[in-house]
């Protein structure tokens, strides 16, 4: 459910594949003439690519990454400096899947003190922070232990924040339309079965799609939530791909992060997690 769709850098250096294609050749040790031999194309050829006379095809630059054996994220590089949408990873290594793990704690644990999650393409939710115990999983019983869930239930749910959104089918709408460009981009099964599912709850405008168009900004959305014991305030919503989208493996993973307007709320979150130790299954520290 990414809040912007990914679309090719219009930025892309000029010759940047030539300069990677010199890289990657130097580091393996190869001159043109091996290269050209290894992939049945010419020195000539090779040598335009060097120098940004010519760009490659698809199939060329995937021949090339394949002779360096370059990873997933390096074979992306290429294809992107040749101008072509890159491949989904697949499945990572263990040390790639150790140091992914890792990161995402780390992720978390800096999002502290505000409600953070990582979700999947299809927004089952993989892991929480300490903030997200605290601030949004004890006002959401049925959620507070759940060793899974999908982030669109805690908004559809009577029990779950929808009754203390004061705009809640505006952010519902917002978060479908993100959702359904998801599925229409990836046609992910599961996604395909939960949109299909949220869009019969009878409370959902008939307008959906243009009312949730309308909302949608580059960086989020807002919501305004009447927590218990506090007053109306405005938060922002923020969903960010983990990583930039031609390296994240399959499935892509996210975050999704509310943030409070006012520096008070902040703070007063802060204090709540201070001293307090938290269990949950989702929680990874």
């Amino acid at each position: 459910m990414p809040l912007g769709l990914y679309c090719m850098s219009e930025n892309i250096a000029d010759g940047a594949f030539g300069r990677l294609l010199r890289f990657w050749r130097r580091v393996r040790k190869r001159s043109q003439e091996d290269v050209a031999l290894e992939i049945d194309s010419s020195i000539r050829h090779i040598s335009f690519l060097e120098n940004g006379k010519s760009l490659p095809s698809r199939e060329i630059t995937l021949r090339l990454a394949d002779y360096f054996g370059l990873s997933g994220r390096e074979t992306n590089n290429l294809l992107v400096a040749a101008g072509y949408t890159p491949m989904a990873i697949g499945a990572l290594n263990p040390r790639d899947t150790d140091i992914l793990q890792q990161s995402l704690v780390a992720t978390l644990r800096g999002f502290d003190p505000f409600p953070s999650a990582i979700i999947d393409r299809s927004g089952d939710v993989k892991m929480v922070n300490r903030g997200w115990v605290e601030i949004l999983g004890n006002r959401v019983s049925s959620f507070q232990h759940a060793t899974g869930f999908n982030l669109m239930d805690i908004f559809f749910a009577k029990e779950g924040l929808r009754r203390y959104m004061d705009n809640w089918q505006d952010g519902i709408c917002a978060l479908l339309v993100t959702m359904q460009q998801d599925v229409f981009i990836y046609q992910d099964p599961m996604a395909i079965a939960n949109l299909q599912r949220y869009l019969k709850d009878p409370d959902l405008p008939a307008d959906w799609q243009v009312r949730g168009a309308n909302l949608l900004t580059l960086s989020g959305m807002y919501l305004r939530l009447s927590l218990p014991g506090d007053e109306p305030r405005n938060f922002i919503v923020v969903i960010n791909t983990v990583g930039s989208e031609r390296f994240i493996p399959d499935p892509m993973l996210m975050i999704f992060s509310v943030f409070p307007q006012d520096d008070e709320v902040a703070d007063a979150w802060q204090a709540r997690l201070r001293g307090n130790t938290y269990e949950h299954t989702l929680l990874p520290y």
